[in-house]
């Protein structure tokens, strides 16, 4: 059973308005870094579209084969003993459960799960709570989404006969209402294999309102357990925010995916500056324009776009969105591919600012690429892919300090790459008697300032997370750094003293 700290129920009063609904605020001035909620999740399931073992989360089309209904992978021989005793005793014909474990219908999964919940005496406070939460339902009736649920969820269930031999009534309402609550409090976690993802739903988690700008870190380990902490001061009283998308998206993206997944519209005050608080993550260069500071942004209050020097400057949404649907497929086409890449990059900055959305993207895959040659030992990169990736660094990370302040995992990688390839260029430089000792201990101090601040964010982050890991390289590459600095040090009061 999901286990809740005391720290929520001691920091956190629950509200409620017509606007948030249900959220929480802080009931005393909480630190940076403070943990505000630890918690396990009710239940753990696959992404839309896939099915995962119900015990070790692999993926697989493999059924248990005494409830016939749960998946579970070759590898594992059983699964939840309560789950999988209640789903046996109810009678299924073969025909029935053939249209139950069709491939299409992988939606009955997360359903079954839950309504698993309210069949045992232990777990049906769980299911009550979870009941609470909110689902959007009215919202949802008759969308797509609704649609594709009935056809791959409620229809094979119903005639499947699983609804009717469930202890509780149980209708399409209520299937529905149990999907949209997945799609609106859950939370992606890691999956087993490398890249892949899961959900994750949680008690207390997702009474924490939205916004773009959030002042709450969410991490989840290993374990799927959250940890949620301030990643700044929060005075009491406060609304406790979390991002529940991408915050490296622009403003037009970011408010489709939560209108279409959340089904709210955003309007917190980065999505209602047209500079995204002077990021300019979405703006066009106005052509018309012969200053460097024309750029055309969508105003939020009536969607055009318009020119910030002369409103007369405009361009057609028609053009935006298929301008950016091209981009978005030449940067797909283009992965790791880093000449194309760059070649992109050269062509989109003459109509995107240097800090759109689409450049953050192309200049986080170029740097990453550049990582991988810079590891390769059987590499000799010259000076300039060192440098090249130290001012892709810097300028991604210009962005996150306006829209990641505070406490930041995106903020303290990108530092510590940005320190990591400092340091190689002043050795490499150092080594071809490009530098002195005394530049190489300047540049290691900088760099040394640099880790501890990365480090200062990530330590927060629980051990069992791969930033937990790379918290424990780093703590040792720092420890390096400062015995190389000591010995530069003395080395310096060695030459002085002779």
């Amino acid at each position: 059973m999901a286990a809740v700290t005391d720290d929520f129920a001691r920091k956190c009063e629950i509200k409620q308005n017509d606007t948030l609904g249900r959220f929480a605020v802080a009931l005393c001035n909480v630190r940076a870094g403070e943990t505000l909620l630890l918690e396990n999740p009710i239940v753990v399931l696959p992404l839309m579209g896939e099915r995962r073992c119900s015990k070790c989360f692999n993926l697989t089309e493999s059924f248990c084969r005494k409830c016939r209904l749960l998946a579970l992978c070759e590898d594992c021989s059983d699964h939840d003993e309560r789950d999988c005793k209640r789903l046996a005793e109810m009678n299924f014909s073969d025909d029935q459960v053939e249209l139950l474990q069709k491939k299409e219908h992988t939606e009955i999964q997360p359903v079954l799960k839950c309504l698993l919940l309210r069949e045992h005496e232990e777990t049906l406070p769980l299911y009550e709570e979870m009941s609470q939460m909110d689902s959007q339902l009215m919202t949802r009736r008759g969308t797509e989404v609704w649609k594709n649920y009935q056809e791959h969820a409620f229809t094979p269930l119903d005639y499947g006969g699983v609804l009717a031999q469930l202890r509780g009534a149980a209708d399409e309402d209520l299937v529905q209402g149990l999907l949209g609550i997945l799609d609106i409090n859950a939370y992606e976690i890691r999956a087993p294999e490398v890249g892949g993802a899961m959900r994750g739903l949680y008690r207390r988690a997702g009474l924490f309102a939205h916004s773009c700008t959030p002042n709450l870190v969410i991490s989840i380990d290993d374990e799927q357990r959250i940890k949620v902490y301030a990643n700044r001061f929060i005075a009491a009283g406060e609304i406790l925010y979390n991002c529940y998308t991408n915050v490296l998206l622009g403003t037009e993206e970011r408010r489709k995916i939560l209108k279409v997944g959340k089904c709210f519209d955003c309007s917190c005050p980065r999505c209602q500056d047209p500079t995204e608080l002077g990021t300019h993550m979405s703006s066009f260069i106005c052509s018309q324009c012969s200053c460097v500071d024309g750029y055309i942004v969508r105003q939020p209050d009536t969607g055009i776009w318009q020119c910030l020097l002369n409103p007369e400057h405009t361009l057609k949404q028609e053009f935006v969105s298929n301008m950016l649907e091209r981009a978005k497929e030449e940067i797909f086409h283009a992965r790791d591919d880093i000449y194309r890449q760059e070649l992109l990059l050269a062509k989109l900055s003459r109509l995107l600012h240097r800090n759109h959305f689409l450049m953050l993207d192309l200049k986080q895959n170029i740097a990453s690429i550049l990582r991988q040659i810079l590891q390769n030992m059987g590499t000799r990169p010259n000076k300039k892919v060192y440098e090249r990736k130290i001012r892709l660094c810097q300028e991604i990370l210009l962005v996150l300090k306006v829209v990641t302040p505070g406490i930041s995992r995106l903020k303290a990688i990108a530092l510590y790459e940005l320190a990591n390839t400092q340091a190689e260029l002043a050795r490499k430089m150092y080594t071809e008697m490009e530098h002195s000792a005394n530049d190489l201990l300047a540049e290691l101090e900088r760099v040394e300032v640099m880790l501890r601040e990365s480090l200062r964010m990530l330590l927060f982050e629980p051990l069992a997370t791969p930033e937990g890991q790379l918290t424990r390289s780093m703590l040792r590459e720092l420890k390096e750094l400062q015995d190389d600095i000591k010995n530069l040090r003395e080395s310096d009061d060695d030459v002085v003293n002779q």
